[in-house]
């Protein structure tokens, strides 16, 4: 019975028409953010200079509703310069890096941490970045990764690149990559804990190595993964599932590389006539793709496209022409934050989308399908409950975590879930006749601004007392 729910509900979401168009989601930034991310709630934060977001002071740091109104729940952290980029972990904290100074009053030297409700987390210590950081990633352990221009933090001298703990100090347990000789601005993890880092170098290791590296779990250099001698700087990078990576190099194309680098037959990338400054991926292996660009292999896009999953040009994907102003055609994306839904947010430098006003944010909605359904199946005193994920919204950037709940309010990880056609799956210890539980799936998404800025989504929760729903018993 469960098989043929779900094929008839895929088959129902496959049958939806595909359109694009801009809803009425408009928060009004003062200037255009650096940044977007998704929590697992669906909310959208946004970071960048601002001071005002629609009529509410909030600086460098603002959580959208859903109507992309100011959650005035979330408190005004009081950065006192830019902040470039975030990462939103599972617990709902989120990490901020920039150029800033103070955080709420308190001193913080280019990173900080806030609590769930916008305040500053103050377990999280000063880590003394002497400089800006640029990028953030979150190891599943907990562990930071952080790149930017800086060749200092605190008292321990190191370029451009670093791990934290989880509490915000240097883990001197992670090798120096001695990088060289200017900035990295992007971070990536692969499924196996393997890191990707792209930047304006030029050595690592101790050895000539462009623009691209890899490092294991340790910070061990990868020497065997190749660089980018053609002069290609990294402008976005996102990894898939399988580890295979996608990167906005030479400004104007995408390329796609498997696991260990290689360039992936097959993907070819739709040209673009100006730089890429962005990537999301979805789970049906499109690529939506913001930038600086007009056209796209010979088609308007003004901003915002769509690559197949073989990298052609998605033409059900239209032009929706971001634009500065009525009087000039251009208009920049920054970044994108993908919903489960399937809509996109999107930030950048634009003050018209698809004719409509739109003050450097917009939304924009699809009718092409987007399924995440969490379905628990009961065998004897265990369960497995797989995450299927399908069509549009955001691809994970890792294996999701498997939470538990006796409340169906405070989830604790069972651990990570493993990839399965369609989606994910995991088992646990727990007899849908018992004791009432909740379970839920909660991933790192692989999409945000170039710099990276990954955020969260969350299936629905499955509870062993529900009679009717997805995975009823």
């Amino acid at each position: 019975m469960r098989r043929i729910l779900w094929v008839a509900f895929t088959l129902l979401a496959s049958s939806f028409a595909s359109g694009q168009s801009i809803d009425a989601y408009n928060p009004l930034p003062e200037v255009p953010p650096s940044s977007v991310s998704a929590q697992a709630d669906g909310k959208i934060i946004i970071v960048g200079s601002f001071f005002q977001v629609g009529a509410e002071t909030r600086h460098g740091v603002a959580r959208l509703n859903a109507d992309g109104s100011v959650d005035t729940t979330f408190s005004d952290p009081g950065v006192n310069s830019e902040v470039k980029t975030l990462a939103v972990q599972p617990d709902g904290k989120i990490l901020i890096g920039g150029g800033f100074t103070t955080v709420a009053g308190q001193p913080r030297l280019s990173m900080a941490r806030l609590n769930a409700d916008g305040t500053l987390d103050t377990s999280f210590g000063d880590p003394g970045f002497n400089s800006n950081v640029w990028a953030i990633a979150v190891q599943p352990d907990g562990r930071i990764l952080v790149a930017g221009d800086f060749t200092q933090i605190g008292t321990h001298a190191q370029n451009y690149f670093v791990r934290l703990d989880a509490n915000g100090a240097f883990d001197s347990s992670f090798a120096d990559p001695q990088l060289c000789c200017n900035v990295a601005r992007s971070v990536a993890l692969q499924a196996d804990g393997r890191i990707i880092v792209g930047g304006d170098f030029a050595h690592v290791g101790g050895v000539t190595h462009f623009y691209l590296a890899r490092f294991s779990t340790d910070g061990t250099f990868d020497p065997a993964f190749p660089d980018t001698t053609d002069n290609i700087v990294p402008g976005s990078i996102v990894v898939a599932p399988d580890s295979s990576i996608y990167i906005a190099a030479g400004g104007d194309i995408v390329y796609k590389l498997d696991v260990d680098g290689a360039p992936v037959a097959g993907f070819t990338s739709a040209q673009f006539d100006a730089s890429i400054a962005s990537l999301a991926l979805q789970p049906n292996g499109k690529l939506l793709v913001g930038g600086i660009f007009q056209n796209a292999s010979g088609q308007p896009r003004h901003a915002l496209a769509r690559l197949n999953a073989d990298g052609s040009l998605d033409t059900t994907f239209g032009d929706l022409h971001f634009s500065f102003n009525a009087g000039d055609a251009n208009g920049y994306i920054y970044g994108i934050a993908e919903q489960a839904d399937g809509n996109s947010v999107v930030i950048g430098n634009f003050t018209l989308a698809n004719g409509d006003a739109r003050q450097y944010v917009a939304r924009v909605t699809t009718g092409d399908y987007a399924t995440g359904v969490l379905v628990v199946s009961p065998n004897g005193a265990a369960v497995s409950a797989t995450w299927y994920r399908l069509g549009d919204g955001p691809e994970l950037a890792q294996a999701p975590l498997l939470l538990h709940s006796t409340d169906g309010v405070h989830f604790d990880p069972l651990g990570p879930m493993t990839r399965v056609a369609n989606g994910w799956q995991a088992n646990a210890n727990y007899d849908v006749h018992g004791a009432p539980f909740y379970l839920k799936a909660i991933g790192t998404t692989s999409d945000g601004s170039g710099n990276g800025a990954p955020g969260q989504v969350a299936s629905e929760v499955y509870s062993n007392d529900t009679i009717f729903g997805w995975g009823f018993e």
